[in-house]
């Protein structure tokens, strides 16, 4: 919300600088992001008319333009769609100076070979607005050669709101006021509407039904007749513009004006041109279309609340009028709708239909059901002093059922109990009445809350606004008594921050990416239809470029990082990412989430240099990043060949902790890497993070070296080719007596001396006892034990000639 404090000061006497009124309200809680000076820096402009507008020789989009300056007629080069023979525009003569050109004067220019001699200007140059498509048209009835200054005041601060969701009354210039007025003592002045109503009657002119009372349980309308369509005055276009609106026309420009100052969104509806002039308040038909002002045909289903007359829909209630009953040129009759919607129904018509206005942004936040007729009023009163309309005699006002003010007990030592205060009670009943609620009582007090403070509904609401308006800094600070309780980290997070030093610790980079992808990275992945990362959350409002589902995995985001480096020079990578998967539920209820961690590895294994050379990276280094994680968190995992799709045949393991399948890693299929624009191998996996957590052990076992020298024995095993390493492993385990201490494979081979279908492994055993050193006879015994269990369970045998080498530690 940008405000004017030269439009404000209407409303109330500001008595302090900007910069200390934007401190007051940010401590208050409308927090002021920041003070802009407007119009500084600008001299030499003046009031210029246009005698001709003749075509460019030799730019089709440029024109070259006579205008008079009081003094001279001047030729200027200009590109403005707006300009007119005899209209009045803003002129800067050579030796200007403009905020757009900073300390530089204006000069002379040669435009595609013709010179112009000055520059009409925007609202932008002049540091009016932000609008740039327009040179700004000044009243006819201006005098030419006038300094801008003397016609308008150029100079204004305004202050831009960061205006929170529970207070829509503050995004207007008189719901601010309120707030200065409380904050500051200074007297609140309300805007007037006399009206003078001597037009035809209301009832014969036009009517109204709501056939949906809760999507609109109020509608307020006016008849204003005779009007001329004209620019508005020139006093209302730079509050307009100051506010980041662009002036359309007098009629337009003064409902937007009546948002702006009162906080109701209003429409003007061309009453010549609805069916019997009669306002149908209802739920659209599935199937019906509209052609909204922006130029877009909205397809409409039964959710979407319109504004219709007896034939068709004519605007989308609460959000943008249809172009077949806007306001023209040619308009003559004008009916004015200022309605109460129901907050829900806007936001979600809105959020549906991907359309956000000014008039939207208020609705969904929840107006003041009280505030439609007034401000229908304004918009009369003002509609008929700028365009020379009349007011039609009477109202039309449709409001089955009056929302009336909320009333609220507030116990004045209550608030002083919780604030900690000690502020009397005559100052909580002026606090409260300065917010214009109604006080009743002395000791406990009945408040009458206005209705635009929709957000005041308990008690403890009124105590918040009695501490902001007597200030948080007048409240005495206090430490609060603590009950001897601890803080520290949750289990989670301890382990959470043991996950983050494990893979920093392997060396891996965090990156994050967007929990949004497109359908087509599923595609990429190879996934068949009926796969669970198929089970997509689709996006209402798809962000272009970004993704229009919920990620189901975080490897399309992973090998998007990935491309970006490569492209770019930097090969070798070692990624990870900490985030959320989205899986789609059952209708009407709310996605899975589950928490995940990525990996991808590519390149090479470390840093080349003259002592080594860099070598690739391949799947052991990815299971040994996940190994690493497990050793960190006390778990054990096991790894079982996969065959997921977007893994390279054979080059992949599924990540197993007990019965349950925590995830994935393996090498990319090539054709998937290619589907992502990548080249050469990668390696990636994706692990849940629940089971990891739920099973991890926070507890390290340390283990003292032993006091006597340990046996080391190593064994050749052939078994079947199909039969995995970890399983002879654990198998050799549970074989073991006491004196076991370790295992490790340390050799694989397949090749000549090897039966067909049959591969050697290696393993290394060490066997040890606390209680003294073992004999060769204890340790072979303990050996022979293991091979037979190994011979008896899986077949293996003995490598042919293997002589079993022992020795001690």
């Amino acid at each position: 919300m940008r405000v004017s404090l030269e439009w404000l000061s209407e409303y109330v006497d500001i008595a302090m600088p900007p910069e200390e009124l934007a401190d007051l309200l940010s401590i208050s809680g409308t927090a002021v992001d920041r003070v802009i000076r407007m119009g500084t820096g600008v001299s030499g402009v003046v009031v210029g008319r246009v005698v001709q507008v003749g075509p460019h020789p030799h730019a089709d989009d440029l024109k070259v333009v006579l205008v008079e300056d009081g003094t001279l007629v001047r030729e200027i080069v200009c590109g403005a769609p707006n300009l007119r023979e005899g209209a009045k525009y803003a002129l800067a003569i050579p030796g200007a100076r403009l905020p757009v050109v900073s300390d530089k004067k204006l000069r002379r220019a040669t435009i595609r070979g013709v010179e112009s001699d000055g520059m009409l200007c925007s609202g932008a140059e002049l540091g009016l607005s932000e609008d740039r498509s327009a040179v700004l048209e000044l009243e006819p009835e201006s005098a030419v050669g006038l300094d801008l200054h003397d016609l308008l005041p150029l100079q204004d601060v305004i202050l831009e709101l960061e205006v929170t969701p529970n207070r829509p009354d503050c995004m207007s210039m008189v719901g601010v006021a309120r707030e200065v007025a409380a904050l500051t003592g200074a007297e609140l002045k309300l805007p007037v509407a006399p009206l003078d109503e001597t037009g035809g009657a209301i009832e014969e002119l036009a009517k109204v039904f709501i056939k949906d009372r809760q999507g609109c349980p109020r509608y307020s309308a006016r008849v204003v007749t005779g009007v001329e369509i004209a620019p508005s005055p020139q006093w209302m276009q730079r509050r307009l513009m100051a506010a980041g609106l662009r002036p359309i026309n007098n009629i337009v420009d003064v409902t937007n004006y009546v948002l702006l100052e009162l906080g109701q969104p209003l429409h003007a509806f061309d009453l010549e041109l609805l069916d019997e002039r009669t306002v149908v308040v209802r739920l659209a038909r599935h199937g019906e279309v509209l052609t909204t002002l922006d130029g877009a045909l909205r397809q409409l289903d039964d959710r979407s609340l319109v504004i219709a007359d007896i034939s068709r829909p004519i605007a989308l209630a609460g959000i943008i009028g249809g172009e077949d009953s806007q306001v023209t040129e040619s308009t003559t009759s004008v009916l004015i709708e200022s309605a109460y919607f129901d907050p829900t129904s806007i936001l979600l018509t809105s959020k549906r239909l991907g359309i956000r206005t000014e008039a939207s942004s208020r609705f969904e936040r929840g107006t003041d059901p009280s505030a439609t007729m007034v401000a229908a009023r304004r918009a009369a009163y003002l509609m008929a002093s700028q365009a020379g309309g009349i007011n039609a005699a009477g109202d039309i006002d449709v409001y089955p059922e009056a929302v009336l003010p909320v009333t609220i007990d507030l116990r004045p030592e209550r608030v002083n109990r919780v604030l900690g205060s000690d502020i009397p009670t005559d100052m909580m009943v002026e606090i409260l009445e300065s917010l214009e609620a109604e006080v009743d009582g002395n000791g406990a007090l009945r408040v009458k809350v206005p209705t635009f403070r929709g957000d005041l509904e308990r008690e403890i609401d009124l105590i918040e606004e009695i501490a902001r308006i007597h200030g948080y800094a007048k409240i005495p600070g206090e430490l609060p008594r603590g009950d001897g309780l601890e803080a520290g980290l949750s289990r989670d997070q301890k382990l959470d921050a043991d996950l983050y030093e494990a893979l920093l610790t392997d060396g891996l980079y965090e990156v994050i990416t967007y929990s949004l992808i497109f359908n087509e990275d599923l595609d990429r992945l190879l996934l068949p239809p009926g796969d669970r990362m198929r089970r997509t959350v689709e996006i209402m409002n798809p962000l272009a470029g970004i993704g229009e589902v919920m990620r189901t995995t975080l490897l399309p985001g992973l090998l998007r990082v990935a491309s970006n480096n490569i492209n770019r020079g930097n090969s070798d990578l070692a990624l990870f990412e900490r985030g959320r998967v989205f899986f789609a539920g059952e209708p009407d209820r709310l996605p899975d989430e589950v928490e995940a961690v990525g990996i991808l590895l590519c390149g090479t294994r470390g840093v080349p240099g003259w002592f080594e050379q860099g070598e690739p990276v391949d799947f052991y280094d990815i299971k040994g990043v996940v190994e690493s994680v497990a050793r960190r968190l006390g778990v054990t995992l096991g790894f079982q060949l996969d065959d997921r799709p977007y893994f390279a045949p054979g080059s992949a393991a599924r990540v197993e902790l007990g019965d349950g399948v925590l995830g994935h890693i393996g090498q990319l299929h090539p054709r998937v890497a290619e589907g992502f624009g990548l080249e050469g191998e990668y390696y990636v996996g994706e692990i849940a993070i629940a089971g990891l957590f739920e099973s991890a052990n926070e507890e390290l076992l340390y283990r003292p070296v032993g006091r006597f020298p340990a046996v080391k024995v190593d064994i050749a095993l052939v078994v079947d080719e199909g039969i995995e390493a970890a399983r002879v492993e654990g198998e050799i385990r549970s074989q073991s007596g006491e004196y076991l201490q370790a295992v490790r494979l340390f050799d694989v081979y397949m090749g000549p001396q090897i039966p067909f279908g049959k591969k050697s492994l290696a393993f290394a055993l060490e066997f040890g006892s606390d209680e003294g050193t073992l004999t060769d006879r204890q340790a072979h015994d303990e050996l022979d034990r293991i091979v037979a269990g190994l011979e008896s369970e899986l077949g293996a045998s003995l490598r042919s000639g293997e002589k079993r080498q022992g020795e001690r530690a």
